[in-house]
């Protein structure tokens, strides 16, 4: 997809602005694709390109991410023109250099650190109590006493290991917006980034980051929820390994305390489409 397409795609009324911004990226699950951006331009770009270009392994797939680097560039190079933001100031570069240090203090976070542990436990868990998930109610050490709970487990599964990194990827970005903020403001930060009226850019800048750390703390709480529920339904469905699914379901309850704690109107955010009046998504 080039540049004039990608605008032309931008400008469609039936998308939902930002809708992509705070889902879970579960695109076979969701009741909105069709009025999501990244969905339409993944979609269009499947259908156009021939299967070697979708390959990692393949020189193709190569070519066409570096083509979508230079569009990319060249977008960038325009809007900051338009924008009259000289990228190669030495304010540019100090605003990289204190970007960086953030990455490094929300990565060290002990919510990062708990997100990420909880991830290594998930992928350890697995690898000690399954020896082919394939195949998962076929091995001597577990099985599910029905076909019912047969399905649930694999539900189960799939919903442990869909959130297993997400959670740590969306508290990480839900904590970079913290640092942009600072604790002392937080609770004055009512100024709405996207409303037309004239506001000191300081101001719209920590409601933006305010903004964008709620709602990307509201995806993590939401992922935790499931996967808090997706272990229960593991531990009823195979009673046998309830006790070593226990250390899962109280990281995550730390965890899910801990966002809750730092991010005390994250469950109040409304994510575009999804928590709007009329949706009936759950997503």
């Amino acid at each position: 997809m080039n540049r004039d397409e990608l605008i032309e795609l931008a400008e469609n009324p039936d998308l939902i602005s930002g809708i992509y911004n705070y889902c879970d990226r579960w695109c076979e699950r969701c009741p909105f694709t069709s009025r999501c951006m990244v969905y339409a331009t993944e979609r269009a770009e499947s259908i156009s390109d021939d299967p070697e270009s979708q390959d990692i392994n393949n020189a193709k797939f190569w070519q066409k991410l570096e083509g979508i680097f230079r569009e990319t560039h060249a977008l960038i190079l325009e809007w900051a023109e338009e924008m009259g933001v000289d990228l190669e100031s030495t304010e540019a570069e100090a605003a990289i250099v204190e970007r960086g240090k953030q990455r490094e203090e929300a990565k060290e976070h002990p919510l990062s650190l708990s997100a990420r542990h909880y991830a290594q436990m998930v992928q350890q868990w697995f690898k000690e109590e399954f020896a082919v998930e394939e195949n998962v109610h076929d091995d001597i050490t577990g099985k599910a006493h029905s076909a019912e709970e047969d399905i649930d487990v694999t539900d189960a599964i799939e919903v442990i290991r869909w959130y297993q990194f997400f959670i740590a990827a969306k508290t990480y970005r839900a904590l970079m917006g913290l640092e942009d903020i600072g604790d002392e403001e937080v609770s004055d930060i009512n100024v709405d980034p996207f409303s037309d009226d004239d506001f000191d850019d300081e101001d719209v800048l920590l409601a933006a980051a305010c903004h964008d750390s709620d709602g990307s703390a509201k995806i993590a709480l939401i992922a935790i929820d499931r996967s808090l529920s997706a272990w229960r339904l593991m531990q009823n469905a195979l009673p046998e390994k309830t006790e070593s699914t226990v250390p899962m379901l109280i990281e995550l309850e730390k965890l899910r305390r801990g966002i809750e704690q730092i991010f005390p109107r994250a469950r109040d955010f409304v994510r575009p489409g999804f928590d709007e009046v009329g949706s009936e998504s759950v997503s």
